[in-house]
């Protein structure tokens, strides 16, 4: 009778701590929603050295943006700490939407119909206003 107490007991605070992970991942998948890794992001639109000037230019032309999301990603330590307002200053007007206006979001690929994806470019920010870190993300849905 004592081991099965001790197993339901064992059980009971074990079994949180092994799925712990898995629920950690699931729900940062769920508030970050989907993103593509850098390799994918290489392999999908290539590795156009980043132009900044170009890009800065190209709000329209989204697949001049997504030839060099490779690139930028690779190289998103020149970044990291810089403010949001020098990123728009460097990047011009932020064309997609993540969470709030203040994230600076830049489509690199729209759907033109139905099951289609729509992807962005994301600059996070931290409570401080400064880039923490590059994603290209998944915006919404079909």
């Amino acid at each position: 009778m004592k081991k099965i107490k001790l197993l339901k007991w064992c059980g009971f605070f074990f079994l949180p701590l092994l799925l712990l992970p898995i629920m950690y991942v699931k729900a940062k998948h769920f508030w970050r929603g989907e993103t593509m890794s850098q390799k994918k992001v290489c392999e999908k639109w290539g590795q156009v050295p980043l132009d900044i000037a170009k890009f800065k230019v190209s709000e329209d032309q989204e697949s001049i943006r997504a030839s060099m999301a490779c690139a930028l990603l690779k190289n998103q330590k020149h970044y990291i700490g810089k403010d949001i307002r020098e990123i728009q200053k460097l990047f011009g007007s932020y064309s997609g939407h993540y969470f709030s206006d203040m994230i600076p979001t830049y489509l690199i690929e729209t759907a033109q119909k139905r099951g289609e994806d729509t992807w962005q470019i994301v600059f996070l920010i931290d409570r401080h206003e400064k880039i923490s870190q590059i994603i290209v993300h998944k915006n919404c849905c079909d």
